[in-house]
């Protein structure tokens, strides 16, 4: 990593360590420079434009003039008073953001008042989120254009066949009519019930806490126009399949949940959509690896862990997709 005093205001002393896992497509350093001041370095992978790194910082900028009951991760001006800088890493220019370092562990899923906690900073977030301007913005796409996922994928079905021979052909049929169900069905909702500025992967690698309080909301990079009921889509996703199939789920989708219900009330048509947006979540996930696979980024494993994900979410929702949306009902 170059010399980083020539962008921001840091001592040379400071110490650089990686956060997180190798191949993601964005690299977070941690830049330590005493024992209470610490910054997070995040260089964009390959795929970052500066316009929607324009989008997202604005988002945050806006955000952060909100009185959210959490921290948001709010940009820190280079000495020439952009939002970013474009770096040296490992002989490529990359764009990259300099934030404050929030103080937080990633929630334990299995702690049921934590993810109680969770899901009531989802609703806080979207409530603010309503009134973030991004007139002018080029926004990242909906999660319902599944041809935009990844620019190696124009499209679902083609991104199966790019797999070749390493994916079964019984495999492949199941799988292209799960995706063709969910994309015809996902185009009424997105009719159905318009949109709103939505987190875009609330998950919990993008969630700090400190035991049952939400100190901070991460990677706002998705962040575009969705059915609001698209984010908690993607969190009971991540939630509930720690324990998917065991009967054990129920009590991380309804914590959650229910969370999210003491801010927002579901509208029967947001309850009904529900488990097509799950699937969508998953549908986006799996493209966007194929892509990554195709591209020689991630191994054919990563691509394989996502097919067989999407196989077993489809059949859990298709035995309990009334009860998921009669629990649903009473959050």
């Amino acid at each position: 990593m170059q010399n980083l005093t020539a962008y921001w205001d840091l001592p040379a002393q400071t110490e650089i360590t990686r956060i997180g896992q190798v191949g993601t497509n964005n690299k977070l350093y941690r830049l330590t420079v005493s024992d209470t001041q610490s910054y997070v370095l995040r260089v964009y992978g390959q795929h970052a434009k500066p316009q929607g790194i324009q989008h997202e910082l604005s988002v945050l900028t806006q955000l952060n003039r909100m009185a959210l009951p959490f921290a948001v991760t709010a940009p820190i001006p280079t000495r020439r008073g952009e939002w970013w800088a474009l770096l040296n890493d490992n002989g490529r220019s990359r764009l990259a953001i300099l934030v404050p370092f929030i103080t937080g562990a990633n929630p334990e899923i299995g702690n049921l008042a934590q993810s109680m906690a969770v899901g009531e900073a989802l609703a806080q977030l979207l409530l603010a989120l309503k009134n973030v301007d991004t007139a002018g913005l080029k926004s990242p796409p909906a999660y319902l254009h599944l041809d935009a996922v990844h620019p190696l994928v124009p499209d679902p079905l083609i991104g199966l066949s790019m797999l070749g021979g390493l994916l079964a052909k019984q495999k492949q049929e199941r799988l292209s009519l799960i995706l063709l169900q969910v994309q015809t069905q996902a185009q009424r909702i997105y009719k159905a019930l318009g949109g709103q500025l939505t987190h875009g992967d609330f998950i919990h690698a993008n969630i700090l806490a400190d035991a049952e309080r939400v100190t901070g909301v991460l990677d706002f990079e998705f962040c575009a126009r969705n059915p609001r009921v698209l984010d908690l889509a993607v969190a009971l996703d991540t939630w509930g399949w720690v324990e998917m199939g065991s009967g054990r789920e129920w009590a991380h989708i309804n914590a959650f949940g229910r969370g999210f219900g003491r801010v927002i009330s579901l509208t029967t048509a947001e309850i009904e959509a529900l488990p097509t947006l799950i699937l969508l979540r998953e549908a986006v996930v799996l493209i966007h690896m194929i892509g990554r696979f195709v591209a020689g980024a991630s191994p054919y494993i990563d691509v394989e862990q996502w097919l067989d994900s999407m196989l077993q979410i489809d059949a859990w929702l298709t035995l309990n997709r009334q009860r998921l949306m009669d629990d649903a009902g009473k959050w």
